[in-house]
């Protein structure tokens, strides 16, 4: 495969992936980042969004795989790509019904008046990672 570079996917629990690509799309903390064979040394922060690895340059059908991310980093050094997130979920494992439930229950709290039980911050995050899902499992239809 020309101009590729390795890319490890990880969360504390195992490493989920160790697979080749031509380009890989990130949602960083300042925005979605594309990273591509020999590009500059890096490391950022990941926030909650979706992660779409190109396998090869061929446009064959199944080239792609995307991916719900959750908060972590990335590094990028040697022609190589290590993703350390909390969560990662491939597009077609996600189980649309919950993760909509899951947005549901999420912009409920969100709406709820001033609440001393309710942890804004746990609620965003929860948001944000049902919002991820559900794009990840459109795109990998």
């Amino acid at each position: 495969m020309a101009n590729s570079f390795k890319v490890t996917i990880t969360t504390a629990e195992q490493q989920l992936l160790e697979t080749d690509s031509v380009s890989l799309t990130l949602p960083g903390i300042a925005g979605y980042l594309g990273i591509w064979a020999n590009h500059a040394p890096l490391v950022t922060a990941l926030v909650p969004g979706v992660m779409t690895l190109h396998h090869d340059d061929s446009g064959a059908e199944g080239t792609v795989s995307h991916f719900a991310v959750s908060r972590g980093f990335v590094e990028v050094a040697g022609n190589r790509v290590s993703v350390m997130v909390d969560s990662c979920e491939p597009a077609g494992e996600i189980d649309v019904t919950r993760a909509e439930a899951a947005l549901e229950r999420a912009k409920k709290l969100l709406l709820e008046p001033a609440n001393a039980k309710v942890d804004l911050a746990r609620a965003e995050a929860a948001l944000e990672r049902a919002k991820a899902r559900l794009i990840a499992a459109r795109k990998g239809r």
